[in-house]
């Protein structure tokens, strides 16, 4: 399983959560995310690596987008 980064704005330095998947959602695919029983719905709209200079390590990030 991959761990991922998830961001939901552009300038975020924070991300928005940190997931494990099976597999590397690409743009344009939805993620639903269940919190307190209520499913939030999100769109990728960027897939990325951030090369982490510590470990040299390549670390797949995403920037998605609510959906109503």
């Amino acid at each position: 399983m991959a761990q991922v980064e998830v961001f939901d704005e552009e300038e975020a330095r924070e991300p928005l959560f940190v997931g494990e998947f099976g597999f590397l959602p690409r743009a344009g695919e939805y993620l639903s995310i269940e919190v307190d029983g209520a499913f939030s719905y999100y769109r990728v709209t960027e897939v990325w690596f951030r090369h982490d200079e510590e470990s040299e390590a390549f670390q797949p990030c995403l920037r998605v987008e609510l959906e109503d």
